[in-house]
């Protein structure tokens, strides 16, 4: 838990940013390389390490759904955003087959109207979804918290973690089937 440890922080998942931001601007003053410039070439390079990493953490810990893939994946859980959830299959199967018919009817010629309201109609749908899975997250990252707060067992925070990486691997790949279709009606 680098980037926590980095800044100082437990690891919890609802963070204050602003504090988070406070605590990034003071520690890039003590390690950016323009700092260090009358200093030898080693302190140089690893000032410009430090930063880097600092640079990388903060990113990483500013966005929710970053932090807690951060976390997970630092728990020696797997992330995999490229498999549909179950209860969406033939959802998917069908929304798939739409952005075909809607791709084949754009290089042929054909009228899209039609389609592209069907894929507008999916948008909505998968918008919704995701918005539930952002809930879903956001109800989990306060478990989270309150398992720490509490000094929950090892075997309750790891099997907490395991839900977590499976929610969050959910949610990516609804982002990603809603980017897809943004695209799609971007054309």
């Amino acid at each position: 838990m680098k980037y926590f440890e980095l800044f100082q922080l437990e690891p919890h998942l609802n963070m204050d940013i602003g504090a988070l931001e406070k605590k990034f601007h003071a520690l890039s003053r003590q390690c950016h390389p323009d700092f260090h410039t009358t200093d030898g070439p080693e302190e140089r390079a690893r000032a410009l390490e430090s930063t880097a990493l600092l640079n990388d953490a903060y990113r990483t810990l500013r966005d929710s759904t970053r932090r807690a893939e951060y976390l997970v994946k630092s728990q020696g859980f797997k992330v995999d955003g490229s498999r549909a959830p179950r209860e969406m299959l033939m959802e998917v199967f069908e929304i798939n087959e739409g952005l075909d018919d809607l791709r084949s009817a754009r290089e042929s010629g054909d009228p899209v109207s039609e389609l592209l309201e069907a894929v507008n109609e999916y948008r909505k749908r998968i918008a919704e979804k995701r918005r539930a899975y952002e809930r879903q997250l956001n109800g989990a990252f306060g478990e989270w918290d309150d398992l720490l707060a509490n000094d929950a067992s090892e075997e309750a925070r790891r099997e907490h973690l395991r839900r977590l990486a499976e929610i969050i691997s959910q949610s990516s790949y609804i982002r990603n089937l809603e980017h897809d279709l943004e695209d799609e009606v971007s054309h």
